[in-house]
């Protein structure tokens, strides 16, 4: 497989999800070798390359940063861009977020692909595995091991009468993940409304971004009946482009896990 970017830029606008804060997002081709963001608003900022040594917080989300400037929340941008196998690509924004559309990666996903997705005339760089590997903290787990395709499975457990337990398997393709994740919005439970806004979060959430999963039911309708899981796949898909590499044949499983534990188990993948 070769390295991949877009033909032409592209731009987004809306409002980021945590920090409320309108920005513009540009999708700009590069054969760089790599992802990196960019705060055109930040006077000498440098580019923040997508690698997890650069993961400063993954408190409702993960934010990347670098000496002179930090973003938000990229787990979606960098999702759809997996999704699609772009390796090269410059993600200039206005602001500390990327805005966060309708809540899922469906709107980048089509952005990346109105730009035209190009290839580049040199090998992308491939994560293969060679024997099965395993990280657990706590009650989450995760297990890696080679297969013939890429595929993912995640339990999701909640001690909620309506999303007590929830299960879903991708068989990762563009075609399966567009139709499949990417719709799939984020979301959040009632109980954590007065945490988040009180640790200065979810500031931009609204009816148009966000579920809410109430004591009964949900603020809007839901997309899938497990939608909850599915956007835990595409979280976890974004989390592990952090390891800077395509991912090769193999199927993942985690049950329980997060942005923090997605991060630590990426690095587990990218040391074995």
């Amino acid at each position: 497989m070769n390295r991949k970017t877009i033909n032409k830029e592209i731009t987004l606008e809306g409002i980021g999800l945590h920090t409320g804060a309108k920005s513009a997002i540009t999708f700009k081709p590069t054969e760089q070798g790599y992802i990196s963001f960019l705060r055109t608003d930040i006077k000498g900022a440098e580019p923040i390359k997508a690698a997890l040594e650069n993961v400063s917080s993954t408190l409702r989300g993960t934010n990347l940063s670098n000496a002179k400037a930090e973003v938000h929340t990229v787990e979606h941008v960098l999702s759809a861009a997996a999704a699609l196998n772009i390796t090269d690509l410059i993600i200039e924004m206005d602001g500390p977020e990327p805005p966060i559309m309708d809540g899922s990666s469906c709107q980048y996903a089509k952005a990346l692909l109105e730009a035209e997705l190009k290839e580049i005339s040199a090998p992308a760089s491939i994560l293969n595995l060679t024997k099965k590997i395993e990280y657990k903290e706590g009650d989450i787990t995760y297990t890696a091991e080679p297969d013939t395709k890429l595929s993912f499975t995640f339990i999701f457990l909640r001690n909620h009468p309506l999303v007590s337990r929830q299960e879903y398997t991708l068989d990762m393709s563009p075609k399966c993940y567009l139709k499949e994740v990417a719709p799939a919005r984020t979301f959040g439970f009632e109980e954590e409304i007065a945490f988040l806004r009180a640790n200065g979060l979810a500031k931009g959430g609204n009816i148009d971004n966000c579920v809410v999963i109430l004591k009964d039911g949900y603020s809007v309708p839901v997309r899938f009946g497990n939608e909850m899981v599915r956007h835990k796949i595409l979280d976890m898909v974004g989390d592990l482009k952090l390891t800077g590499k395509i991912l090769g044949p193999m199927h993942i499983t985690c049950s329980g896990g997060g942005h923090k534990t997605n991060v630590e188990f990426a690095k587990l993948l990218l040391k074995e």
